[in-house]
């Protein structure tokens, strides 16, 4: 009987302070959003984005912003991995497919830049047009 309530006990702690902290995630989210935007420190909001996926795994945006702040960076193909992370979380992220389609266009891939900039407007993206408006059928 002692075994079974250090046990329940035990799991009970677990799902209590877990690795699901959302309020830890938030706090390092905020944070990476203030470096990016308000000081333009992509390098440091990245650790940021990293530290609140620790505590949220779950979470679509601080995959994006992560993209975000690794696109910033210059470091593209490991944006793109983010990029699709949080459209795997998410598979209706309007932001997501557009900044891939930013992210393929900058690197002069236009087949897939259109692929996305026409997802992102499928899902809700305004404004597209003028993007979209050179792109195949």
């Amino acid at each position: 009987m002692k075994k079974l309530t250090f046990i329940v006990l035990a799991i009970f702690g677990l799902a209590i302070t877990g690795c699901n902290n959302i309020e830890k995630s938030r706090n390092y989210y905020d944070e990476g959003v203030s470096l990016m935007m308000r000081k333009g420190d992509f390098a440091e909001a990245e650790k940021c984005f990293t530290k609140a996926i620790k505590y949220d795994k779950t979470n679509p945006e601080l995959y994006y912003y992560r993209g975000c702040a690794k696109f910033n960076e210059g470091n593209y193909r490991e944006a793109i991995g983010d990029f699709e992370k949080a459209i795997e979380i998410k598979p209706d992220y309007a932001d997501a497919y557009f900044t891939l389609g930013r992210t393929y266009s900058v690197m002069h891939d236009t087949d897939m830049s259109c692929y996305y900039y026409k997802m992102a407007e499928k899902y809700g993206r305004p404004n597209l047009h003028d993007l979209i408006k050179y792109c195949p059928d």
